[in-house]
C-alpha cells in the first residue's frame, strides 16, 4: 500500500501526497515503528522508502537502506543457487516467488540511487533465478514455491498472486534498468514472456482467478488481478508492451470495480497462502478469500494509480 501511495505521490508531484507518504515512512526510517517481516528492508519502509529515495524525496533513508541491502546480501540465508530462502527454514532451501516482490525492487532502487552495481545485480538475480526455477513451459506461468514440503517438492499451482508478484518484480526491472545495462534485454524478454502468458488466462471480464488455469472452476482473485494489471499498465506506459494490449488493461480495471464497494471494501482476496497442504492445484483453488484481507489494498492502489498516470479517468 505504501509502495502504491509513494508512486502516486511522486508521479503526480502532489506536494500534499508527498508529505503524507513521507509522514507514513519516517517513523520506519527513524526506527520508531517496526513490522513483522522475513527480510530487514521492511524495517525502514521497504520498497516505498527505496522508491522515494530513488526519486530524491526521502534522502533520510539512504544510510539505513544501504545498511539493509548489506544485511540482505551478506546475512540472509540463501539456497545453493544464491536465491534468498525462508529465514525460518534455511536448512530446507525453501524458496518462494513472493520474495521477488519483497526484496528485488528495494535492492534495485537503492542500488540505482547510490550507484552500487552489486545491489542491482542481486535484484536481477533474485527475480530472474526464481522465474526460471518456477517457470512451467506448458502454460508459460510460474509456480509459487519449492522445498516447503520435502526436498525437491515444487508446488503445482498457477496462483494468481504469485504470478502477480513475479510480474511486478520483472516489470520494475524492465522499466527502470537503464537502457545501457547489459541485462536489460534479458529481463525485458522474461517480462514480456510472462505478461503474454498471463494474458491468455484473463477471463471475459478482465479478471484472473485464484488458480489461473481453471477459469470456470476457480474463483476470481483480486490481488493477483491487480498486480498483473499494474505490471501490464506500467509496461504499456513505458513502451515495452505493445499499445495493442491496452484493451486488456482497461477491461481488467472495469472488472475490478465489481469487487470494490463504494466505501472501498475489497472482496475476493485470497488469504495469506504459502503452499497449502501439499501445494496441489486443488488446495490452492480451495484456499479461502476474505473481505479486506491485508493483501487486498496495495495491489489495487498500484493498479488504479497506474491507470491515473496513463490518463484513464473513467471506465
Amino acid at each position: 500500500s505504501m509502495h502504491g501511495m509513494a508512486r502516486i505521490a511522486t508521479e503526480t508531484g502532489d506536494k500534499a501526497y508527498i508529505e503524507e507518504i513521507r509522514g507514513e515512512l519516517m517513523p520506519y526510517v527513524r526506527g520508531e515503528r517496526t513490522y513483522n517481516c522475513n527480510f530487514p528492508n521492511y524495517f525502514c519502509g521497504g520498497n516505498a522508502s527505496a522508491w522515494m529515495l530513488y526519486k530524491g524525496l526521502l534522502p533520510e533513508v539512504k544510510e539505513t537502506a544501504v545498511k539493509y541491502c548489506e544485511q540482505i546480501r551478506n546475512e540472509a540465508p540463501r539456497d545453493p543457487d544464491g536465491i534468498l530462502c525462508h529465514p525460518k527454514m534455511p536448512s530446507q532451501n525453501a524458496i518462494w516467488i513472493d520474495v521477488a516482490f519483497a526484496v528485488s525492487p528495494f535492492l534495485l532502487f537503492t542500488g540505482l540511487t547510490v550507484g552500487n552495481d552489486e545491489y542491482v545485480e542481486d535484484a536481477i538475480n533474485q527475480t530472474v533465478k526464481m522465474i526460471r526455477q518456477f517457470y512451467f513451459e506448458k502454460t508459460g506461468l510460474i509456480f509459487q514455491c519449492k522445498n516447503f514440503r520435502w526436498p525437491g517438492h515444487m508446488s503445482e499451482d498457477h496462483w494468481s498472486r504469485s504470478n502477480g508478484w513475479g510480474a511486478l518484480a520483472l516489470c520494475e526491472l524492465a522499466v527502470h534498468l537503464p537502457d545501457s545495462h547489459p541485462r536489460k534485454q534479458e529481463v525485458t524478454e522474461l517480462y514480456l514472456r510472462h505478461m503474454m502468458a498471463c494474458l491468455k488466462y484473463q477471463d471475459e471480464n478482465g479478471m484472473w482467478h485464484q488458480e489461473m488455469t481453471q477459469i470456470r472452476t476457480s474463483y476470481v482473485e483480486t490481488s493477483g488481478t491487480s498486480l498483473l494489471l499494474y505490471a501490464l499498465g506500467a509496461g504499456i506506459h513505458a513502451g515495452i508492451v505493445p499499445e495493442s494490449e491496452l484493451p486488456h488493461f482497461e477491461k481488467g480495471l472495469k472488472g475490478m470495480l465489481a469487487y470494490i464497494s463504494t466505501d472501498t471494501d475489497i472482496y475476493h482476496t485470497c488469504c495469506g497462502c504459502l503452499c497449502p497442504g501439499q501445494g496441489t492445484k486443488l488446495e490452492y483453488a480451495a484456499h479461502p478469500t476474505m473481505a479486506n484481507d491485508f493483501h487486498a489494498f496495495g495491489p489495487v492502489v498500484l493498479a488504479m494509480g497506474q491507470a491515473h498516470f496513463m490518463g484513464i479517468e473513467n471506465i
